[in-house]
């Protein structure tokens, strides 16, 4: 049950080095309407313009439609004034371009990156339940078991999505998908809800459209939208999962995976029952929302407020539950079960059942309503430090900004990559030399940029140049990074693979003479007697 802190050690990140981006869109829609129109809107993007910039700002236009919604609807009972579900439309149209062009103005600034991928990714798992308790609020459904069910739904199917990636390596769009058909509909149903009023979706179908075959002349047209919805993810959606990741795990050329199986430390990839039972975790999470919700001793349902702040608690805890698989994905590593995202939810499901057991309540209406208050504030407490940590270390180990692009540079002006500049620093105990060696121990981040915001290549070229003018004085160590002059048996920073990459390592002369850059020279003859007095094994100071 590793924690987000698991996957941020040197080990996990070392392997967003072999990050590449794999998707497959086989959406009609896409490729031949939107892809022009967001190809057209990206072209208007200015070149200093970040990726994320671009998808913060779209994802500010949903954070802008809940707000409206809470204070207009918050009852979700729904509103005749056109502009609010006329301006939710266009917000929910911006968002999905934003959330497409981010990605075409990375490969044009020559900004792609693995952080791109989670910060995309993880700003879509908070949009499921909040696009969806906008979705519930047009239609009317009220504070109701439908209500909940319209915010489970996209829960599920960006869950099962994020888990399909994990085991498959690509994102599957298949011809009919929740990115591009889903978000139409919904702006659809918003549009079509700021034309006839919130009141239509209260018609049954034989009052809205007469008798039609097939189709149930008593239910309401709100029902039927969610029914349909539903059904849809349950014979199309769900099933390509389950079939894609079977297919992965169980094909003769078994791909080969650097992440271990659940209860394994080999490299082999898990076998189907074992990825199946990863999917236990949205299966328990929908399980206690129900049971706490819908409990006929809960006041969850009583008035719709109360429904509206409990989607804002599964925004930040779905939020961390999907974000986690983002995350292992990347960086190869376990599947994160996230069995304690769970405990919020099953201490209210526990408690309001009490009394069908003979027992007293031991949540009763007052003390529920503050635990959900403090619930808020702790899951959006939790999810705020568990992306920051997250993001700083992303950008620490890829030396690069969430936020903000070089600019000018060579990517904007000739469309060419910007060449990707990492700098770490390693540390290890001086050579056993014919006596044994030690296992290199690699620190990150490293312990002089500890309380400093992440590395950004103008950062890094400072750095460089620094070291430059330290070699014009002949100075080898003066800025602490592999020095290694013939000391007499002083203990060494040793030059780390990436700091030689970027040339701060090299070979001294016979005295220990400093590298090109004045940094990391590796002591001749002197340094190598000053390292076997140093040596435990010959009674030297470690």
């Amino acid at each position: 049950m590793p924690g987000v802190r698991h996957y941020l050690d040197l080990h996990h990140l070392r392997r967003l080095d072999e990050y590449a981006y794999s998707a497959v869109d086989k959406s009609p829609v896409s490729q031949y309407i939107m892809r022009h129109w967001w190809t057209w809107t990206a072209s208007f993007a200015p070149p200093w313009l970040a990726p994320n910039a671009i998808t913060v700002i779209g994802f500010c236009a949903i954070l802008l439609n809940t707000a409206t919604v809470a204070l207009v609807a918050g009852d979700l009972r729904g509103s005749e004034n056109g502009w609010v579900w006329a301006s939710c439309a266009a917000g929910l149209f911006f968002y999905q371009t934003m959330d497409n062009i981010d990605g075409k103005q990375a490969r044009r600034t020559g900004t792609s990156s693995p952080m791109g991928e989670l910060f995309d990714h993880g700003l879509d798992t908070l949009n499921c339940p909040l696009g969806a308790l906008i979705q519930a609020s047009a239609m009317a459904l009220g504070p109701s078991s439908l209500a909940l069910l319209c915010i489970l739904v996209p829960c599920w199917s960006m869950y099962v999505s994020t888990w399909e990636e994990y085991h498959t390596g690509t994102l599957y769009l298949g011809f009919v998908n929740g990115p591009v058909e889903g978000v139409l509909l919904a702006v659809l149903i918003l549009v079509w809800t700021a034309i006839k009023g919130s009141s239509w979706w209260l018609l049954t179908v034989s009052e809205a459209f007469g008798d039609v075959a097939l189709l149930p002349s008593s239910w309401r047209m709100s029902h039927l939208v969610i029914a349909f919805l539903t059904i849809a993810f349950l014979t199309t959606h769900l099933p390509l999962c389950l079939w894609n990741v079977y297919s992965q795990l169980t094909s003769p050329p078994r791909r080969p995976l650097t992440r271990p199986g659940r209860h394994s430390t080999t490299l082999n990839p898990p076998s189907p029952a074992e990825a199946f039972q990863q999917l236990l975790p949205i299966v328990g999470f929908s399980v206690l929302t129900v049971m706490w919700v819908l409990s006929p001793q809960s006041v969850m349902l009583e008035g719709g407020g109360k429904l509206v702040e409990f989607a804002l608690v599964v925004c930040f805890l779905f939020g961390q539950l999907s974000s986690k698989i983002i995350l292992a994905h990347l960086t190869k590593g376990l599947f994160p079960f996230s069995w304690p995202l769970l405990i919020p939810l099953a201490i209210p499901a526990i408690a309001v059942n009490t009394p069908y057991l003979g027992l007293p309540s031991l949540l009763p209406p007052t003390l529920e309503a503050l635990y959900l208050h403090l619930l808020l504030t702790l899951s959006l407490l939790s999810y705020t430090l568990s992306a920051h940590a997250v993001l700083s270390s992303f950008c620490g180990y890829l030396g690069i900004s969430c936020l903000t692009i070089p600019f000018p540079n060579k990517a904007v002006e000739g469309w060419v990559p910007l060449p990707t500049v990492k700098l770490h620093q390693s540390a290890r105990p001086p050579s056993m030399g014919e006596y044994g060696a030690q296992e290199e121990v690699e620190t990150y981040p490293p312990a002089s940029a500890a309380g400093r915001a992440p590395l950004a290549l103008d950062r890094v070229r400072r750095w460089l140049d620094s070291a430059a003018s330290s070699s014009s004085r002949g100075d080898g160590s003066s800025l602490g990074v592999n020095g290694d002059a013939g000391g007499g048996g002083r203990k060494r920073s040793n030059t780390s693979e990436r700091e030689r990459e970027v040339g701060l390592g090299g070979s001294g002369g016979a005295a220990g003479a400093p590298s090109p850059l004045g940094v990391g020279g590796a002591g001749g003859a002197a340094g190598q007697a000053g390292r076997i007095a140093g040596s435990p094994r010959k009674g030297g100071r470690a």
